[in-house]
């Protein structure tokens, strides 16, 4: 019985010692993975304190870039300031310069115009350019076309000009009534100022109608062409207050002030003396056209005479007026009608 309790008191002791030898493993893996855990646990924070430096480093760049750029800024802004108020009311000729508004233009030959150039006035300077191509190309498109390339234009440019040739004998005539102005206007200003002497009426009409032809000599081989073109339907009406304000400008300068129904009188003698004088000098062989002046010279007199000759009619006819009303009177006071009763 005693041997049989030893036996159970070492199988106890046996099966207590293997529960001992089994427990430091379990001990250990339970260990293992503490460890394991507080290991990811201790990495985790790294990796986010690092991302956190790495996101902080570069906030504090673009912060520090972001401040050096500011800095510099004010520091450009006060070297300016200081500039301008060191200069006083000096100014920077460049700056301003730049600082206004481009409103110059530049043409397909690279010239560079100072101010905008409109539509017209481009007109104008091709049709001005094409005046030197007349005499080989006629009043023509192909002489608008010329023009426009000498001014470095290409000669699709002519698409500009609706009525094609007229508008240059147009831009002709408009620009020799402006050039007649222009010297009448400068002569009467002389005279005005006591350097010239006056004119009498119908020397000052005879050459300023002199000084208008003679600007058709240039192209007097192919002005009857032009002629031609201006008694078309619908260049009529501008050929007519071509005509109209030239032949007004001469009378005005020539020192016509009439309101009175001699305005329209005069003014249409000299229209008709105009284009008589320029049909005739279309036909003038003679040296400097001499014939074509003395045929001005007698229509110019005729012009003053009939003036002459209107106003003696017109003092007659007063007369006469008169002396049938003092007839009148006296018949009356002789049959004793003017009596009073």
């Amino acid at each position: 019985m005693a041997a049989l309790l030893r036996g159970l008191c070492v199988g106890r002791a046996l099966r207590g010692l293997g529960r001992v030898v089994a427990a430091p493993t379990a001990t250990h893996s339970q260990c293992n993975n503490l460890r394991r855990d507080f290991h990811r646990t201790a990495v985790r924070p790294q990796d986010e304190s690092k991302s956190d430096k790495t996101f902080t480093s570069s906030s504090s760049s673009t912060t520090s870039s972001s401040t050096n750029y500011h800095e510099h800024y004010q520091a450009h802004s006060a070297e300016q300031e200081a500039t301008a108020s060191q200069g006083g009311s000096a100014s920077d000729p460049a700056a301003e310069e730049a600082s206004r508004s481009n409103t110059s233009y530049q043409d397909q030959s690279g010239e560079q115009g100072e101010e905008y150039e409109t539509e017209e006035q481009l007109q104008a300077r091709i049709l001005t350019a094409a005046l030197e191509f007349v005499p080989q190309h006629g009043w023509s498109m192909e002489a608008i076309a010329a023009g426009a390339e000498t001014l470095g234009l290409s000669s699709a440019s002519t698409g500009m000009f609706n009525n094609g040739a007229g508008d240059l004998v147009l831009h002709f005539i408009a620009q020799c009534n402006s050039q007649l102005t222009e010297i009448l206007a400068e002569q009467h200003n002389q005279v005005q100022l006591g350097q010239a002497e006056p004119k009498k009426t119908a020397e000052s009409l005879r050459d300023a109608v002199e000084t208008r032809l003679r600007m058709y000599i240039p192209y007097i081989e192919t002005w009857p062409q032009a002629l031609s073109i201006l008694l078309l339907p619908h260049n009529i009406p501008d050929s007519l207050k071509h005509l109209s304000n030239l032949v007004d400008d001469i009378w005005y300068y020539s020192g016509d002030r009439s309101t009175d129904l001699n305005w329209y009188t005069k003014r249409a003698a000299l229209t008709g003396i105009y284009n008589a004088t320029e049909l005739v000098m279309l036909q003038d062989s003679s040296p400097d056209f001499e014939d074509t002046w003395n045929f001005l010279d007698n229509r110019i007199q005729d012009v003053v005479n009939m003036a002459g000759t209107a106003k003696q009619v017109q003092s007659t006819g007063e007369a006469v007026v008169q002396g049938l009303m003092g007839a009148a009177v006296t018949l009356k006071n002789l049959t004793g009608m003017n009596q009073r009763r």
